[in-house]
């Protein structure tokens, strides 16, 4: 993802979001053949056909679920495409998963990346009744406050390093690690970094694609955090990362995310990529997601919350990494 600007507003949906779709319900009333189109249709009598749509969409538990297609990774997609076995198959049975009683639920882990860049956003997420990671981008306007009070909530807070990508183009935001820096530059932004998040039990990268498949920059990049007890979760952006190996040859505690939930961000999408994650950890008994602040991902994690802790435990990350 594009590092975000910081002068960028959030609005809530309003008349000008519903008005071209009110309008294509009265066109299509009056193509129906056989049907009677009242000579008056009142805006609110538009509205309320729409609105009913998407009130039916929103409290959909869990639609069904589609083939994957291959869609690409949320960060950086020009160099990173979704690995063939993170995509549900043909063969899957459409809706949830049943509960298996009589046996631990599997761990799940969902890691919300990005955040201290959207106060309502950011705000919306935290106040979710669910045992969320948090991942803060360090020079965030809000990182620093919400990190607080995610601390005081009791949930798990990584920092989310900005690291270099392939693409030039795909700017990770103040603060990247570059392959070029000289260690006493890498060792002064990875210090600052770590300071705007506090309560931090770990890190887990920002992009990252062309530092993570370096095992040097790695390397040196694991020499700064000698000492403190940090985790490590490769956010995997590219498939050549090395990260997470790295950093257990270098004793660190680490793993790697299985499942992007949100690389298409609508509410169907996302519930298909949580039913998938459901699976993989179901199949391997734990499993790790990311998503990223986002009105479907926060949607779709309200209406599929059901689902999802009937059939997973709900865990902070430290609690998967080894």
């Amino acid at each position: 993802m594009f590092w975000p600007a910081t002068n960028k507003r959030e609005r809530a949906p309003g008349w000008a979001s519903k008005r071209p779709a009110a309008v294509l319900c009265f066109l299509l009333l009056a193509l129906l053949p056989g049907r009677a189109v009242p000579a008056v249709i009142t805006v609110a009598e538009l509205l309320a056909v729409n609105s009913s749509r998407e009130i039916v969409l929103s409290q959909a538990p869990c639609p069904e679920r589609r083939p994957g297609n291959g869609e690409m990774a949320f960060e950086e997609p020009a160099v990173f495409s979704q690995a063939a076995a993170d995509q549900p198959s043909a063969a899957e049975t459409n809706g949830c998963r049943p509960v298996t009683s009589g046996r631990e639920l599997p761990r799940v882990a969902i890691i919300i990346d990005d955040m201290g860049h959207h106060r309502q956003l950011g705000a919306a997420l935290l106040a979710l009744e669910m045992n969320l990671t948090y991942s803060f981008l360090p020079h965030a306007p809000f990182s620093r406050e919400q990190a607080e009070q995610a601390r005081e909530k009791g949930h798990d807070i990584l920092v989310h390093m900005p690291m270099e990508a392939l693409d030039p183009a795909w700017d990770p935001g103040p603060g990247t690690l570059y392959l070029a820096d000289p260690q006493e530059e890498l060792a002064r932004k990875v210090a600052q970094n770590l300071s705007f998040v506090p309560f931090a039990v770990g890190i887990n990268n920002h992009m990252g694609s062309r530092f993570t498949e370096d095992e040097a920059a790695m390397r040196r990049f694991f020499k700064l955090l000698a000492g403190r007890e940090l985790l490590f979760v490769d956010s995997l952006t590219s498939t050549a990362s090395v990260a997470m190996a790295t950093a257990r040859a270098m004793g660190f505690k680490a793993a790697r995310r299985q499942v992007f939930l949100d690389n298409v961000q609508s509410q169907e999408d996302i519930c298909r990529q949580l039913n998938q994650l459901v699976e993989k950890a179901g199949k391997q008994g734990w499993a790790i997601g990311i998503g990223h602040p986002n009105q479907a991902t926060l949607t779709a994690l309200t209406s599929c919350r059901k689902m999802l802790l009937e059939q997973v435990r709900l865990v902070g990350v430290r609690e998967l990494v080894r």
